[in-house]
C-alpha cells in the first residue's frame, strides 16, 4: 500500500496506534507501556515528533488514551466510533494546522497547538488516522491476528488488504506448521 492511498501522515499515525494498543496487557499478555523510553521509540518509528515528559502521570494517561483507542477498534459500528473518535478530538482541543519541520519539510498536519501536553498531541493524531482509515473506507485494514493465541492489532499495508497475521514469520509460520503436521498425519493414517 502506497502512501496516495493514506498520505504521508496517515500511515505513520495509525502505525503508532496499533504499536499503542498493542502496548496493552489486553493484546500482548502484559504490560508494555511502562516507560517513556517506550513512548520515545513507538513514536521515533511512526515519526511523531512530540517528546513526552516522562512522568509517571504522563503513562498513565497514554494508558487510557491506549484503551479507549482499542475501545473504538472494538466498536461494532462507525456510529459508536464517530461519537468516540469525536470525544477525542474534543478532549485533545484539536485545532488542525497545516506545519513543517526541520526532520520533515514536507507540509502535513498537526491536530493539536504546538504546546499541547504529548498525551494531547497523541490523541490527535491517533484519533485523525482512525478518522482518516473510516473517512477512505479502509477502516477493515485495522485487524486483530488471526494466529492461534495471538490477539495483536495489525495495520494491513498489504495492495489487497488480505493478510492475516500480525506476522508472518512468527503467526502464520506457526499457522503452516501445524497445518502441514495435520496434512503428514492424516496421510499417515490413510497410508496405514
Amino acid at each position: 500500500m502506497n502512501d496516495f492511498l493514506f498520505g504521508p501522515d496517515v500511515r505513520p499515525s495509525a502505525e503508532m496506534t496499533v504499536a499503542l494498543i498493542n502496548t496493552s496487557p489486553a493484546r500482548g499478555g502484559e504490560e508494555g507501556l511502562n516507560d517513556t523510553d517506550t513512548l520515545r521509540a513507538m513514536g521515533g518509528e511512526a515519526r511523531v515528533y512530540y517528546q513526552p515528559d516522562g512522568s509517571k502521570a504522563e503513562i498513565l494517561a497514554m494508558r487510557k488514551l491506549r484503551d479507549r483507542l482499542d475501545d473504538i477498534v472494538k466498536a461494532p459500528d462507525n456510529r459508536q466510533r464517530f461519537t468516540m473518535l469525536n470525544e477525542l478530538f474534543y478532549s485533545a482541543s484539536a485545532i488542525p494546522q497545516i506545519v513543517t519541520h526541520a526532520e520533515d519539510p514536507r507540509p502535513h498536519f498537526h491536530y493539536t497547538l504546538e504546546d499541547a501536553s504529548y498525551v494531547d498531541h497523541l490523541k490527535g493524531v491517533t484519533a485523525y488516522a482512525l478518522s482518516r482509515l473510516i473517512i477512505i473506507g479502509e477502516w477493515q485494514r485495522l485487524r486483530t491476528c488471526s494466529g492461534n493465541a495471538c490477539n495483536r492489532l495489525f495495520f494491513d499495508t498489504t495492495r489487497n488488504g488480505k493478510r492475516l497475521y500480525c506476522d508472518s514469520r512468527t503467526c502464520g509460520n506457526r499457522i503452516h506448521a501445524a497445518r502441514y503436521r495435520i496434512r503428514a498425519a492424516e496421510r499417515s493414517l490413510s497410508e496405514n
